[in-house]
């Protein structure tokens, strides 16, 4: 514990790592909460659908007056969620700038720290740039532990793959005609239920995917984040110790060297008495 505060009290200012273990927990949290509220609008779907599908008039009214006011919860909902995903964004965008800033600290990337913000910030595009962004981050990273004997477990990369491929998915649902989608067809006459209700099921179960697989591999990461920060502050730290002995063992030397100089008959008598002594 002393090793650690001391770390990062020293590496805190300057061109040394710094801990981002903070920023990670907030970016959890934001798109945890994402997750939540997509998760209720999800079961509230399917509840409309087991209404339909069984034919339960009782159960549509029940849901109906769950909701007493369709535009005022539609308006509170949106809020909520537009300011849920905006506090994730801020988040997210400096635990990137700090996360990239501390590899490039310790080796080389293929992105600097403010083109990786930049890039993330493209409207569309940036989402799916995020990918080829995090999975060079993990290379690195990986490659790092590896090379210094710090990796105790490798990072999952086929949740990330499964994230990038979701989305994907999720993008071709939303900008596609339900029509041309066959799969949907032969669903939808499997259960007796419209093309379009098979569609916007598996648009909202996708929405509820993709947080979780990002989830558990953003985890992954900053897990691994950790563990190099901790074992680079401790290197550090003894590297400063060090350096502290050894200058304080110049500085020893070199106050006797000047003090033989000033005085060299008080310091050759000071060598003498022992001889005499014995």
């Amino acid at each position: 514990m002393l090793i650690e505060t001391s770390c990062k009290c020293y590496i805190l200012h300057g061109g040394f790592m710094q801990d981002n273990t903070k920023r990670a927990q907030r970016v959890l949290f934001w798109i945890k909460v994402i997750f939540i509220l997509f998760a209720v609008f999800l079961l509230q779907f399917v509840f409309v659908m087991l209404g339909m599908f069984l034919g339960a008039e009782d159960l549509l009214g029940l849901i109906g007056g769950m909701v007493l006011v369709p535009i005022v919860f539609s308006f509170i909902s949106g809020a909520i969620i537009f300011l849920s995903i905006f506090a994730f964004c801020v988040s997210y965008l400096s635990w990137l700038h700090r996360a990239v800033t501390n590899l490039r600290l310790l080796t080389t990337m293929k992105f600097s720290p403010m083109g990786a913000v930049l890039l993330t910030c493209i409207p569309f595009f940036g989402y799916f740039l995020n990918y080829f962004i995090f999975s060079d981050m993990v290379r690195v990273q990986e490659n790092y532990m590896q090379q210094h004997g710090m990796l105790k477990e490798r990072f999952p990369k086929r949740m990330l793959n499964a994230w990038f491929i979701a989305s994907l998915l999720l993008m071709v649902i939303v900008y596609v005609d339900p029509s041309q989608l066959g799969f949907l067809t032969v669903l939808s006459t499997t259960f007796d239920v419209d093309g379009q209700h098979a569609f916007e099921f598996l648009e909202k179960t996708l929405i509820v995917i993709i947080p979780i697989l990002y989830i558990m591999s953003f985890s992954a990461y900053t897990k691994q984040e950790s563990e190099l920060f901790r074992a680079h502050s401790e290197e550090l730290y003894l590297k400063r110790v060090v350096d502290e002995a050894i200058r304080e063992r110049n500085i020893k030397r070199t106050a006797d060297m000047l003090r033989e100089s000033e005085n060299p008959k008080v310091a050759q008598a000071e060598d003498s008495e022992p001889e005499q002594q014995r």
